[in-house]
């Protein structure tokens, strides 16, 4: 009888305890935020070794956000954060379990690093590390790319053991410029985001990060990877959001604009939205207006696509209302008058009309492809528009 007692009170304890974690069970929400907490958290704050390695290894994979893995198992949730250590979440908190990779860019094994530091002084391994940057330098004079990278990535490997987050930074940025010399590009996309994590961490160094995901974007587009093009211009002008209060990363934002609307379907609505940003960014400021034309003239012609693909222009002509409302400057463009008469000359049906406008655009306007396409398109449009008239 009193063993029933004991295992009914044991079950009945266990049945409490899951129903503590279920109420207590975090969500995706809080993960994202105990993330940017870590972002912010100095990595060098306590003396265990085994602790400073879990911290630098959260930190640097935090900033921004990385791609990560939620898995709500009702009592406790499980992320996982690619490339990165894994967290166990439960009674509204998260805690790293695991999963901590040691990055080695060099193609080499992790202990490729300063293998001779073990026993020696700060002082000592500070001469080491010094010796692989110096050696790296000779090696780029010299145009020994692929052995300079090597080196570089080795001083990297070394300061981060050591918590110098900013040397190792550093480093691994010059890894990324001579593996991009060497048109490695492989290796030049990982180190560049090694060390974009790593300055990111720090406000001063902010500016320095973007600009390496905006080096990553653009070796992305040239290998034809449009979707991690746009996610790196993404995380740049996040980065940049946080630090700038002028317009100067204008032309990172146009970028990153242009990049959505070549991309097309489901990017398209992120293109719009873009293109009217950088116009009202750009109205306020003297030096930037000439970007108010052309963004809203990007714009209307995705919105024209649109139109084109519903085979309904009810909504075109109020959306340039919108824009000329917004900025009286955009009536006096060209890009406004195409839109406009286009519109025009589509509900009259007036096939030569349309043929005539985007031809003559065409010709006296340097136009990327992916405006020459929708272009295009709206000429076949209206000649199939008027044929099922006839």
């Amino acid at each position: 009888m009193g063993n029933d007692t004991s295992n009914m009170l044991k079950l009945a304890l266990f049945a409490a305890l899951c129903a503590v974690c279920y109420k207590t069970n975090p969500d995706e929400e809080s993960f994202k935020k105990y993330m940017e907490e870590k972002r912010k958290e100095k990595t060098n704050t306590t003396n265990s070794k085994v602790l400073n390695s879990v911290n630098n290894a959260i930190s640097q994979v935090v900033a921004p956000l990385p791609n990560y893995t939620y898995n709500n198992y009702s009592i406790c949730s499980l992320c996982s954060v690619d490339n990165g250590p894994k967290f166990i979440g439960f009674c509204n908190s998260w805690i790293p379990i695991g999963g901590v990779k040691n990055s080695d860019n060099s193609g080499s094994s992790s202990s490729s690093g300063p293998s001779s530091s073990q026993g020696l002084s700060s002082a000592e391994i500070e001469k080491e590390l010094e010796g692989y940057v110096i050696s790296g330098n000779k090696e780029k004079a010299q145009k020994n790319y692929k052995e300079a990278g090597k080196l570089y990535v080795k001083a990297a490997q070394g300061y981060e053991k050591q918590n110098n987050t900013n040397e190792a930074a550093i480093n691994y940025e010059n890894a990324f410029k001579v593996y991009q010399s060497d048109e490695n590009y492989a290796r030049a996309y990982e180190n560049a985001r090694a060390s974009a994590n790593l300055f990111a961490n720090n406000e001063r160094t902010i500016s320095r990060a973007a600009r390496l995901y905006e080096s990553m974007a653009q070796i992305s587009k040239a290998q034809k990877n449009l979707k991690s093009s746009f996610e790196n211009y993404t995380s740049a002008v996040e980065l940049y959001n946080k630090i700038e209060n002028n317009n100067s990363t204008m032309q990172t934002r146009i970028a990153q604009a242009d990049l959505a609307a070549e991309m097309g379907d489901d990017y398209t609505e992120k293109a719009i939205g873009l293109f009217e940003d950088i116009a009202k960014r750009s109205a306020n400021e003297p030096l930037l207006k000439y970007n108010v034309t052309s963004a809203l003239g990007k714009a209307s012609l995705l919105q024209l696509n649109k139109s084109v693909n519903k085979n309904n222009f009810d909504d075109f002509s109020a959306t340039l209302d919108k824009y000329i409302d917004a900025y009286p400057v955009f009536a006096d463009s060209a890009e406004y008058d195409l839109c406009h008469d286009v519109d025009i000359a589509i509900t009259i049906d007036n096939v030569d009309a349309v043929k005539d406008l985007c031809t003559k655009y065409k010709q006296t306007h340097n136009i990327s492809e992916w405006q020459s396409t929708i272009i295009d398109k709206v000429i076949k449009y209206a000649e199939k528009k008027a044929k099922s008239i006839l």
